[in-house]
C-alpha cells in the first residue's frame, strides 16, 4: 500500500472525512475584490479527486468540496466539457482525465530546483543503488517532485506529486530543520499528528528534538513511521539565506538496512549531494542557518 493510501485509510478509520479539502471562503477572501469565488469553487471540485479515490460520484464531490448538489453538478459538468474530467456513462461517476497531467508538466518545467537537481540525484542513485527522492514543503506536508526508484524495490514507492506529513517523515523533518523555530511551531500547530504505524512519533517534544538533531548533523532518519518495514534518511537543500527549499531522501527496507549502517554508508553520499545542490542555490557555510 502506498503512503497516500495509508493516509486515506487512517482518516476513514478514525471517523474523519478523509479528504474534506476546503471549507467555504474565509471572510478575508470574501472581502478581497480580486478574489474570484467561482474559480475557487471549481478548484475545490478538482481538489476532491486528490483523496486518492479512483472516481467520485456527485454526492462524493458535494461532500468533499463542501458544495450543494446544483453547484457541484455545474462545476463537474463544465470541467468535463473542458476535458479535465471524464464521466463514466454507466456509473455516472467522474475521474480526472489525462489532460490533468499538463499542469504537472508545466510545474516540472518551471521549477528551477528540479532542473539543476536531476543529474546529481541520478549520481546519488548510481552510487547507492537506493531509491532517491526530491521533495518540497507544501503547507504541513512534503510533496515528492522527483522520484528515482530502487532497481529492486521491495516497497511500493510513492509517485511524483504524492504528499505525506512533514512531522513524521525524514524529508519533512530535514526541511523543517532549515526553517526558523516560529515557522516550525506554526507548521506543527496546523499538523494533524495522528499515527500511521505503531512507530510514528507524534510527541511534539520528540519531533522538535529530531529536528534540532538534524540541524546539528545535517540529516535525519525515520524508522517505519509511515510504512512498516521502511527506513528513510534525508537532508535539506539550503538557499543563499540558509533557508531550506527542499530535501533529498533515500528509502530502503528494514530487511536490508539498519539505521547504523545508513549513517555509515549512506549519510556521507547524501550530504555530498545536498552540499552541491545547496551551493548551486547560492548557499555558503557562513550563511545564517535558522536557530
Amino acid at each position: 500500500m502506498g503512503t497516500a493510501s495509508y493516509r486515506i485509510a487512517r482518516g476513514t478509520a478514525q471517523g474523519g472525512h478523509a479528504g474534506q479539502l476546503r471549507a467555504p471562503m474565509h471572510r478575508a477572501q470574501r472581502e478581497d475584490a480580486l478574489f474570484v469565488g467561482s474559480l475557487e469553487k471549481g478548484l475545490r471540485v478538482l481538489n476532491a479527486f486528490l483523496t486518492g479515490e479512483p472516481d467520485l460520484g456527485l454526492s462524493d464531490i458535494c461532500r468533499l468540496a463542501s458544495l450543494d448538489k446544483s453547484a457541484a453538478q455545474r462545476f463537474a459538468h463544465t470541467l468535463m466539457v473542458l476535458g479535465y474530467l471524464e464521466k463514466d456513462p454507466r456509473t455516472r461517476r467522474y475521474r480526472p482525465s489525462t489532460r490533468m497531467l499538463d499542469w504537472s508538466v508545466a510545474y516540472m518545467r518551471s521549477d528551477p530546483l528540479i532542473q539543476v537537481a536531476g543529474p546529481h540525484l541520478v549520481e546519488l542513485h548510481e552510487q547507492t543503488r537506493q531509491a532517491v527522492n526530491l521533495s518540497r514543503l507544501v503547507d504541513t506536508d512534503v510533496s515528492y517532485v522527483v522520484r528515482i526508484p530502487a532497481r529492486r524495490a521491495r516497497l511500493l514507492s510513492p509517485i511524483v506529486g504524492e504528499r505525506v506529513p512533514a512531522f513524521c517523515t525524514a524529508s519533512g523533518r530535514a526541511i523543517l530543520s532549515g526553517r526558523p523555530d516560529d515557522e516550525v511551531a506554526a507548521i506543527l500547530d496546523r499538523s494533524d499528528m495522528l499515527p500511521f504505524t505503531e512507530r510514528t512519533i507524534c510527541d511534539r517534544g520528540e519531533i522538535l528534538a529530531r529536528i534540532a538533531a538534524a540541524r546539528r548533523v545535517g540529516y535525519t532518519i525515520a524508522e517505519e513511521e509511515c510504512l512498516p518495514g521502511e527506513l528513510t534518511i534525508a537532508a535539506p537543500i539550503l538557499n543563499a539565506e540558509g533557508r531550506s527549499i527542499g530535501g533529498v531522501n533515500m528509502s530502503m527496507t528494514t530487511r536490508d538496512w539498519t539505521p547504523k549502517r545508513m549513517r555509515i554508508e549512506l549519510a556521507p553520499a547524501l550530504l555530498r549531494t545536498v552540499t552541491i545542490l545547496s551551493s548551486l542555490q547560492g548557499y555558503r557555510p557562513s550563511s545564517a542557518v535558522p536557530a
